[in-house]
């Protein structure tokens, strides 16, 4: 699928040109989501793309919803570590494959389940097992319960589930804000260590790493935000939720460094994002040398007049195939704009603005559902390539 670069923006939100109070497919900026990639009257103009920032690291955006609230949201607040795993754990499942064991957490009343890619790989059911009603009981044959696999993210490791029925009284646990979380605050895990059901640890967080890359197996370099924690994690504990004291998900446990207590969980920002998604994401890559660069491309480009300036198509990713327009207006006082084809369907559903052509993004649009509007809107933070809070456009 189709990634961004963290490179030159797009276009401010506060010019008089674009008005928020007129329908937002009405301007021109807007009028192209859901519009092929191209760039008619374009001359082609194959070389390097001439732009700020274009250094090569690769930053996910998924379609992002500001937040995902599934229905029976625990209310539970400032909750001691014993009354946190009570409230927490029937959301916890496990999860069982033909090749292992993993955990999962319920994030919907109608059986959404959320967990690692790794956890399910290329299965299409697998079993599911919600904790039993009395703490400690066995488990049989009888309490597995047929799932299948809906939805999968290769470069951030993320699964969905879906199983037909969920257990009467559980109580799905919703999506946090990990991007408040403290360095210092106190974060719990539950999950399946070793085959150990229903574990539960606390911890802390240790530090909140962006676009950071993991490689455990294979030729897959996964790349996500990520929350690196004390909170100890083993074999089985993958795809269990990490929680924050309002029992909200904060991150899904997800792999161990080499050193001690090195354990990381994929922050519920790359979970919105990829719950916001409607495909599957599956990267292909090879383990590139360290230093290695993609050197993103301009396909052809053309002079425009409103705004004077020019506009260029091009690949950004390095497969060969254009999936971006950017518009350069000759004045620096007006502001820069790049449409993407987020989803690799050969269609514009992203657009992002850079106020001041300073190479940085300040805001972004999203049309989330394909039908040619944006309906969600981002919000950078200067130095930071991607949105720090999310908001639903009516």
């Amino acid at each position: 699928m189709k990634t961004i670069h963290a490179a030159a923006a797009a276009a401010a939100l506060s010019v008089a040109s674009y008005a928020w109070a007129a329908p937002l497919e009405a301007g021109p900026p807007a009028a192209r989501l859901g519009q092929a990639v191209e760039l008619p009257g374009g001359t082609p103009a194959s070389g390097k793309a001439d732009l700020p920032n274009l250094d090569g690291s690769a930053v996910r955006y998924g379609q992002a919803l500001s937040r995902l609230k599934p229905e029976g949201q625990a209310a539970t607040r400032g909750a001691a570590e014993t009354r946190i795993y009570q409230k927490a754990s029937p959301a916890v499942v496990l999860i069982v494959t033909r090749d292992g064991l993993g955990s999962g957490a319920l994030i919907s009343a109608d059986g959404k389940i959320l967990t690692n890619l790794h956890v399910v790989d290329d299965a299409e059911v697998v079993g599911v097992i919600f904790k039993p009603a009395v703490e400690g009981a066995a488990i049989g044959k009888g309490d597995v319960r047929r799932a299948r696999v809906i939805r999968r993210d290769e470069l951030t490791d993320l699964a969905l589930v879906q199983v037909e029925e969920v257990p009467a009284g559980v109580t799905p646990l919703a999506i946090g804000n990990s991007t408040t979380l403290q360095v210092g605050a106190d974060v719990h895990a539950i999950g399946h260590p070793t085959g150990e059901a229903w574990t539960y640890t606390r911890g802390i967080v240790s530090q909140v790493r962006r676009a950071y890359h993991w490689q455990p197996k294979g030729d897959v370099r996964h790349e996500a935000t990520v929350i690196q924690t004390q909170t100890p994690l083993n074999p089985g504990n993958s795809g269990g939720p990490l929680l924050n004291d309002d029992l909200e998900i904060v991150g899904v446990n997800s792999f161990i460094g080499e050193g001690e207590g090195l354990n990381y969980a994929v922050s519920a920002e790359d979970v919105k994002s990829f719950l916001a998604r409607t495909e599957d994401r599956m990267i292909r890559t090879t383990n590139a040398a360290a230093g290695d660069k993609c050197e993103p491309t301009t396909v052809s480009e053309k002079r425009t007049t409103d705004p004077k300036g020019r506009e260029m198509l091009v690949d950004r990713d390095c497969d060969g195939e254009a999936d971006s327009i950017v518009s350069i207006p000759d004045s620096r006082r007006q502001p820069m704009t790049v449409w993407v084809d987020e989803d690799g369907d050969g269609k514009l559903d992203a657009m992002y603005f850079d106020d001041g052509q300073d190479g940085t993004f300040d805001t972004a649009l999203y049309d989330t559902d394909a039908d040619g509007k944006p309906d969600t809107r981002g919000f950078f933070r200067k130095g930071e390539d991607e949105p720090y809070r999310w908001e639903k456009l009516d």
